[in-house]
C-alpha cells in the first residue's frame, strides 16, 4: 500500500507544478503543450486514487463505477 500512496503523491506534486508553471506560456503552442500535459497528469493522479481506493475490479484493471 505504501508504493500506491508514494505514486499517488508524486503523481499530484507534477500535476500542481505543472499547474504553476502553465501561467509561463507565452505562445500558443506552449499553452496546448502544457494543457496536455496537465490533463495527463490529472488522469494519473485519478487513476492513482482509484487504486488507493480499491475501486478496480480484482481481476483486471477495469474499474467499477461509482454510484
Amino acid at each position: 500500500m505504501h508504493t500506491a500512496v508514494s505514486k499517488f503523491v508524486l503523481a499530484h506534486d507534477r500535476y500542481l507544478e505543472l499547474d504553476r508553471l502553465r501561467t509561463g506560456c507565452h505562445t500558443p503552442g506552449e499553452r496546448e503543450f502544457m494543457h496536455l500535459q496537465i490533463l495527463t497528469a490529472y488522469c494519473e493522479v485519478q487513476f492513482r486514487a482509484k487504486m488507493i481506493a480499491g475501486l478496480q475490479y480484482a481481476d483486471g484493471m477495469d474499474y467499477s463505477e461509482a454510484h
